[in-house]
């Protein structure tokens, strides 16, 4: 691994918290070997689901245009850009990867600290493995260490405030850690440097952007861990904010409410006491997280009345469809006019389900949402706040959909915890299959040879030919690095 370059390095900051003094020692200490069985299976099914997500994100025609903007002059490197066949430099590559992660909307989140950890740090992290040519250890313990690191500073902001997306805020503040981890590993001065310096240069992103469904959300991401990435070499390289950012100036100006650093201690086999990523979720459906507890609730109401024999197709038969939610989902009410914005409209996305059977890539098109079916439909979904809900959130996301028929007869179905949630009911099949379903969807049938190089990994496959295999289902060479 590259140490940064023998000079001077600045003296430790003084008087910095002892909480955060320790997040940043077990940040920097951070093994992916040394952690739980069921911890590194769960990571490396988000690393996976990561790379998945954004292989079919990267295929949209706004961020195809991207990309000829900003490889316009032709620049090569080590790192891989998603559907791109020529390795660019990791500026490049996280920036472009970050942009296409989010979307279609299918990214990771994690629900109590209110963001998407794995989408921030695995893309920069494997930019940088890719250059700097780290083995599989390295790459996962720096993603494991920027997650647990990031969330947790998550959890103390309790979101953000009113108007700002969580996009740019503590997730660029874990893409820095995974950096400085990857970069500088068990260097917890290093790491306390690269929460510093994340913490004092925050990315404000503006909610109404990306909850409207506008395109410029994409690039929001894409921001964000490429400022991770560069404070985090930064702060390997000696760079230092002033002392105290994270509480004096970040946890002012980019949290909602700053509950403090919790205090953590090692656990007795070493490494940290709990493990978020056991906390996380993976999506299973491609529309905003806040919607999921109502797609869920609608396809087991849909599924009721499947076993009971209701004549099809159901969508006509449809006289009203009554959400109860929480305050924070009933908000995604909105008409929406393409397929963007339809990932964060309840009504939007119940007709397209009841019309189409599912939330599926046929019924996400703007053709679909322009149907006068589709608009009667969407107009027929009533969205309600039930306060005992709204008491249920953020720990779950409970929602109760209703099904009123013109039979005068109803079906009713509760989702307290979206499926692919922490503790939730997915199956590892259902959370493998969205990722070889994605990934035969950007690559076509070059995608059976990654399918299968993703099967093999993480026990073959260094990140370098990991990348190369994603360049090879785009279409470059077999062989080629450069």
């Amino acid at each position: 691994m590259p140490t940064p370059a023998a000079h001077p390095l600045p003296a430790p900051a003084k008087n910095w918290p002892d909480s955060l003094a320790q997040l940043a020692r077990l940040a920097a200490d951070t093994s992916f070997h040394a952690a739980p069985p069921e911890v590194a299976e769960r990571l490396v099914e988000l690393v996976v689901d990561t790379l998945a997500v954004t292989s079919w994100g990267s295929r949209r025609p706004e961020l195809l245009a991207l990309r000829d903007v900003v490889t316009r002059d032709g620049a090569h490197g080590l790192a891989t850009v998603f559907g791109d066949v020529v390795p660019r430099p990791s500026s490049m590559s996280c920036t472009l990867n970050g942009s296409a992660a989010a979307a279609d909307q299918l990214q990771d989140g994690h629900r109590m600290a209110r963001g998407h950890p794995a989408a921030h740090v695995v893309l920069p992290v494997l930019a940088l493995a890719e250059e700097v040519d780290a083995t599989t250890e390295q790459f996962l313990s720096a993603v494991l260490s920027g997650y647990e690191l990031g969330a947790r500073i998550g959890l103390a902001m309790h979101g953000t405030p009113p108007g700002v997306h969580d996009i740019g805020t503590w997730g660029s503040i874990a893409a820095a850690a995974g950096t400085a981890r990857l970069l500088a590993p068990h260097d917890a001065d290093a790491m306390r440097r690269a929460i510093e310096l994340a913490a004092s240069a925050a990315l404000l992103t503006d909610a109404t952007t990306i909850f409207t469904g506008h395109t410029g959300g994409h690039a929001y991401l894409g921001a964000s861990v490429a400022h991770g990435l560069w404070l985090g070499q930064a702060a390997v390289a000696g760079l230092e904010a002033a002392p105290g950012a994270l509480e004096r100036f970040f946890a002012v100006h980019a949290a909602h409410e700053w509950r403090g650093m919790p205090d953590v201690v090692d656990s007795d086999e070493g490494g940290w006491p709990s493990y978020e990523v056991l906390q996380g979720y993976i999506k299973l459906h491609p529309a905003c997280a806040h919607l999921h507890g109502v797609l869920d609730a609608l396809d087991d109401a849909v599924a009721l009345l499947d076993e009971q024999g209701t004549v099809q197709p159901l969508a006509p038969r449809v006289q009203r469809v009554e959400v109860r939610t929480y305050a924070a989902a009933a908000t995604f009410v909105a008409s929406a006019r393409n397929e963007l914005q339809a990932r964060f409209s309840i009504p939007a996305v119940v007709a397209l389900v009841l019309a189409h059977g599912g939330l599926t890539d046929a019924a996400l098109t703007d053709v679909a949402l322009r149907s006068p079916a589709i608009r009667d439909l969407a107009a027929r979904v009533d969205v309600v706040v039930d306060a005992e809900l709204d008491s249920g959130y953020p720990h779950g996301r409970p929602t109760t959909v209703t099904l009123l028929l013109d039979d005068g007869s109803s079906v009713t179905s509760t989702s307290l915890r979206p499926r692919g949630d922490a503790d939730a009911d997915a199956s590892r099949i259902a959370i493998q299959d969205k990722a070889a379903r994605l990934l035969t969807a950007a690559f076509g049938p070059r995608a059976d040879e990654l399918v299968d190089v993703i099967a093999q990994w993480p026990s073959r496959h260094t990140p370098r030919e990991l990348g190369a295999a994603f360049r090879v289902a785009a279409g470059a060479p077999r062989g080629a690095r450069r």
